[in-house]
């Protein structure tokens, strides 16, 4: 045990590539603690390390490039069989275990601070071996519906989750969706806290600088409403093209801006085509994770169509950073932070009309968009920054 136990010496324990929104979470939430003066040691797979690589968000996957073991991990994750992967997962139990093991030999930890994987038990092997508490970060759990990579041996991976979930001192996960699933499965209402995610408040100051872009995408004059990401299915930008088909007709100076890339944006191209709409639906393609927040800064609304059920999305935190009003889904990890017509408008999951109603009474009344986008900055600033979410994680185990 360290010698101030105001000062924790945490090993944090993963099994990601360490990019995109999961690569961001782990250096956001290590800085975060370091900025407290904890100790944090990373235990990365082989040729990992998210603090280099958690500039590669999701925004543009399509440029992020890796090599050595780097390149092994990505062949692995899309083109191994499934049931091979999840046996892989299974395996991958065994190096973990000496990796931790190293680690703890040689040190004097306070805590283990593990983020969830499929399968994964070898930090809760390790904490009870070595008598030290196991904080688990959960962002997904066995049987989540709209997960990229179907499960192929769920009631196996139920076992392995129930023997981890008991042996979590306390469990943080991102929405109130994962908390009721981790509860199913047996563990205290009491020990499962909703931490969604967060943002550095030093990098967002409520003021949008968008610079060259507003000429370069001939915005002058205009209103734009639109998203930013890494596009995938659930998205659902075909309801937001059909909805802007409507609004349009309405509103001639509103264009669309779509941030971004993903398989589905060239059926975005092709239906903006058909209606006649490729002038007003602007595509920006893949962007570097450096340039995102001035992209953003070119909205006067974000507009979320549509979300999975269970992960708190980061976009739309950067969106309240920027103070742009957020149109929303009433789907768990949206109203864990938003509260309709306060910080947010919310409306029914899929009600296209609900949609264009709320963004309506945006584009109707712009003392309420600035009402709204203070309220939610507010909030983001109280409730929603990296070092809230650490003193959360780290709070129980400091001697006040």
């Amino acid at each position: 045990m360290s010698d101030n136990k105001n000062k924790l010496n945490i090993l944090y324990h993963h099994r990601t590539q360490g990019r995109g929104a999961e690569g961001v979470h782990i250096t956001s939430i290590v800085k975060a603690l370091e900025a407290m003066g904890h100790s944090v040691t990373i235990v990365s797979p082989a040729g990992v390390d998210p603090m280099a690589e958690a500039g590669n968000a999701p925004v543009d996957k399509s440029e992020v490039k890796t090599s050595g073991v780097k390149s092994l991990w990505k062949f692995v994750s899309k083109n191994l069989p499934n049931f091979l992967f999840e046996f892989a997962e299974i395996g991958y139990n065994l190096v973990a275990m000496k990796a931790l093991e190293k680690e703890l030999k040689s040190g004097n930890y306070d805590l283990i601070y593990e983020r969830y994987a499929f399968f994964m038990v070898a930090g809760a092997i390790k904490a009870k071996k070595y008598g030290i508490p196991l904080i688990l970060e959960a962002n997904e759990v066995s049987g989540i519906k709209d997960r990229a990579r179907k499960q192929t041996f769920k009631r196996l991976c139920d076992k392995f989750e129930r023997f981890l979930f008991k042996r979590c001192h306390s469990i943080h996960t991102v929405s109130s969706y994962l908390k009721n699933m981790i509860v199913k499965q047996g563990v205290t209402a009491e020990n499962v806290l909703v931490t969604p995610n967060a943002i550095e408040p030093e990098k967002f100051k409520g003021s949008k600088e968008p610079g060259e872009l507003v000429e370069k995408y001939g915005l002058n004059n205009k209103t734009v409403i639109g998203f930013a990401g890494w596009f995938d299915d659930w998205d659902r930008l075909d309801l937001l093209v059909e909805a802007f088909a409507d609004l349009e007709k309405r509103y001639s100076d509103l264009v669309v801006l779509l941030i971004g890339d993903g398989a589905v944006l060239e059926d975005v191209r092709e239906r903006a085509k058909t209606l006649g709409l490729e002038d007003k639906i602007i595509l920006t393609g893949a962007v570097p994770r450096a340039e995102v927040q001035k992209y953003i800064s070119l909205l006067d609304i974000a507009v979320i169509t549509h979300s999975n059920e269970f992960g708190s999305p980061v976009v739309m935190f950067e969106f309240m950073g920027l103070k742009i009003p957020v149109v929303a889904p009433r789907l768990m990890p949206i109203t864990d932070v938003l509260t309709h017509d306060e910080t947010g408008l919310i409306f029914d999951v899929l009600d296209m009309n609900g949609m264009k109603d709320c963004i309506s009474l945006l584009l109707d009344d712009s003392e309420k968009r600035k009402a709204i986008a203070e309220s939610a900055y507010s909030k983001l600033m109280q409730e929603h920054t990296w070092e809230s979410n650490a003193k959360d994680i780290v709070n129980p185990f400091i001697n006040h």
